[in-house]
């Protein structure tokens, strides 16, 4: 069972929305359990877009409700109708087991959706959140927890998730949500060009036409372009590399690091390839040896040119590979 605060987003948004449909369609048959997960989903996906992180998506009862059209009266009410219509989401997955599964791997997914719920205590409300069950291979038409992946493997081995995809700041969107297309991959291919004749033709100038003047000058103009270079960096390297560090500008001074990734669209341009998108993501992992939080830096002396995964307690010790597409690592101390 993957726990909330553990939660891939990139699986959640996957598995939720590729198979929304079906639940959509049986919804005339179990229709209280399916608006109580499709008011969830609602919910969740646009906490998602807002930026929120895994931990923040779980919700209280009595909002859920009022989503899907069920409002009561008051906590307890709500608590008691959610906890009951869970079960029937539960158990519509298991009387239909093999046509969900079927349509899961017809859609890529290798989790079915479950209604999860936070432990009440101390005071505080139950919370509710939708969990992710993986698939297994073999299935005797029940629902079964998977066991660790790498339970019977040695703990250097590392697991990576998309633990938020922070919200862009408005006046950065310009740089992350626009396709690399047309005239904008045109740019992209020739601003670097432009940039590489306007220092070569300065040096010529300088070496011909040698004043004070034309250093000031040289200097100012090779300082902007160092300027944009600097800026500009991460993105060039996140569509040549489809990973990059984000740059602390961008995220700001309360996320500890974060990434830009180049995702696929399904538009593809007139040679066939996809047309791709910049991203900001945060990918986070546990130290399988101490158990504290793994963030993703750039790697340095033997491991440079490589993203690698530090952890905060052992950053010179506890260091991992890490691999963007399989969200998989190695422990490389």
């Amino acid at each position: 069972m993957i726990a909330n605060d553990q939660v891939d987003l990139d699986e959640l948004v996957k598995t939720c929305k590729r198979i929304e449909k079906y639940f959509v369609q049986t919804s005339n048959t179990e229709r209280k359990p399916v608006e109580i997960y499709l008011a969830l989903l609602n919910k969740t996906i646009v906490y998602i877009e807002a930026g929120h992180s895994s931990c923040d998506l779980v919700f209280d009862a009595k909002d859920i409700c009022d989503e899907s059209f069920n409002p009561k009266e008051d906590y307890a009410a709500a608590k008691d109708f959610i906890t009951r219509h869970r079960k029937g989401f539960d158990k519509l997955i298991k009387d239909n087991l093999e046509e969900v599964t079927h349509v899961c791997s017809l859609e890529g997914v290798k989790y079915l959706p479950t209604i999860k719920n936070t432990e009440s205590q101390g005071g505080h409300k139950a919370l509710f959140y939708i969990g992710l069950l993986p698939i297994l291979d073999k299935i005797n038409h029940q629902i079964e927890l998977k066991t660790n992946e790498f339970a019977s493997e040695p703990s250097t081995l590392i697991e990576y998730v998309v633990a938020q995809l922070p919200k862009t700041e408005t006046w950065a969107k310009f740089l992350l949500n626009f396709k690399v297309s047309g005239w904008k991959l045109y740019s992209y291919v020739t601003l670097p060009i432009i940039a590489l004749v306007c220092c070569y033709l300065l040096l010529l100038w300088n070496y011909f036409a040698v004043s004070t003047a034309s250093l000031i000058y040289s200097i100012i103009i090779m300082s902007v372009f160092y300027m944009f270079y600097a800026l500009l960096k991460p993105f060039y390297e996140a569509m040549n590399n489809r990973i990059a560090i984000a740059p602390n500008w961008l995220i700001g001074i309360k996320v500890n690091s974060a990434q830009i990734r180049s995702i696929r669209t399904e538009e593809k341009r007139a040679s066939g390839k996809p047309i791709r998108v910049l991203q900001l993501v945060i990918y986070q992992a546990t130290c399988p040896i101490c158990g504290n939080e793994v963030s993703i830096e750039h790697g340095k002396h033997a491991y440079k040119g490589r993203l690698i995964g530090l952890c905060d307690e052992s950053p010179r010790e506890h260091v991992f590979s890490f691999d963007h597409v399989t969200k998989k690592g190695k422990l490389l101390r």
